[in-house]
């Protein structure tokens, strides 16, 4: 990543780097399909705010705050953190980001989604201030593209195999399937997929915790011959052991999810090897840097990583667009488009073409917020 001895003496010259203004501005987006479905409850829009850094000099730098839990966001719990994080922002140089990012994290406490929606829009200002994309501040990109992976939420199996047709016809090679907890509905509907699309789509699941391990291993069994890929946390978060056992047995590649909790709880599973591979979500690490710490604790570990499900605004998608393309590997697809089903979007600038996400070359994060678009 780029450090401060390479930043540009005149960005920072008579404070043009400090933070005058921070402004935090709701941003709730309905879902096109409001009956969305995962196997702990409906999500029928995503609640969060979108976090503006102002310097002095005139740039603005945005992040977003994910609304926890997703299907039914504890919006008390979390202003307070907002507000706190405010303060801590105001007034320091944007470019002091270990500094500034020892403070934020204390002051944000446990409400890692609204540290992330703080740093991300640090290194948002960082990238505008110096005219750069966001990838050269995090070691510049590998690759031009990120392939991409949709979710298809629970429905009978045949709603979801239309479901999975569609997106399949959209040009997306890789799909992840929710399970409700139910073994035998879940086989059919994964059968069902599988029977529509043949061959031609890469396929792994996501039990969301529905599972107990002695029922998940026997879920394997019945999706292995439909050529799933991975299954993602198949047991509830802290049953270390059941994961463990599941994995153990070796029906499926496991991977952790829910689990994770943080750059300590990966750190611990990895030394378990409790997963095969690690999902993780930008938004629940705190942002950026601690994102691109886990990536790189995964390759030093050799273990696999994939980037988790983003559900909010094309601010949030870029974002994690940028640090997937520095990223040595990804496999089964970048979960980064989830965008393209939420409504009232107020940036603009990010589009997916044939499954594939092309990684920006605008300054920043590369997409313009553009709130009045939204009705």
């Amino acid at each position: 990543m780029m450090t401060n001895a390479a930043i540009a003496p005149a960005v920072r010259r008579g404070g043009d780097a400090t933070i005058d203004r921070v402004d935090i501005i709701p941003c709730s987006q309905r879902q096109d399909d409001p009956t969305w479905r995962f196997a702990r409850g409906v999500i029928t829009h995503v609640d969060g705010w979108i976090v503006a850094l102002a310097a002095r000099n005139g740039q603005v730098g945005y992040g977003h705050v994910l609304g926890t839990p997703i299907f039914k966001p504890d919006t008390a719990r979390i202003e307070p953190a907002l507000e706190a994080l405010r303060r801590e922002a105001l007034g320091q140089d944007a470019f002091s980001l270990e500094t500034l990012h020892r403070r934020l994290e204390a002051a944000a406490g446990a409400e890692v989604c609204a540290l992330s929606g703080f740093v991300c829009a640090i290194y948002d200002l960082q990238a505008r201030m110096l005219g750069l994309p966001l990838h050269m501040l995090l070691g510049g990109k590998v690759r031009d593209k990120v392939e991409v992976s949709r979710l298809v939420s629970i429905k009978s199996p045949e709603e979801m195999a239309a479901q999975s047709a569609k997106l399949a016809g959209q040009g997306y090679r890789y799909l992840k399937l929710k399970l409700s907890g139910e073994p035998d509905l879940d086989v059919a509907r994964v059968r069902a997929v599988r029977e529509r699309l043949g061959d031609s789509v890469t396929l792994t699941v996501d039990a969301n915790q529905a599972y107990r391990a002695d029922d998940a291993i026997r879920v394997c069994g019945g999706l292995r011959p439909l050529g799933v890929v991975l299954m993602e946390q198949p047991v509830p978060a802290d049953d270390i052991d059941g994961l463990r056992q599941v994995r153990a047995a070796g029906v499926l590649p496991i991977e952790a999810d829910e689990a994770i909790g943080g750059l300590s709880g990966l750190v611990r599973l990895i030394g378990m090897g409790a997963a095969d591979s690690y999902n993780l979500k930008m938004h629940y690490f705190g942002g950026i840097r601690n994102t691109l710490t886990a990536v790189r604790i995964c390759e030093a570990a050799g273990v696999g990583y994939r980037f988790g499900a983003i559900f909010g605004p094309r601010l949030l998608a870029a974002q994690g667009t940028h640090l997937a393309s520095v990223a040595g590997n990804i496999h089964a697809g970048a979960e980064l488009a989830e965008f393209d089903h939420l409504l009232d979007d107020p940036f603009a600038g990010l589009e997916v073409e044939a499954g594939a996400l092309t990684v920006p070359d605008g300054v920043g994060t590369g997409v313009t917020y553009a709130p009045s678009s939204v009705a």
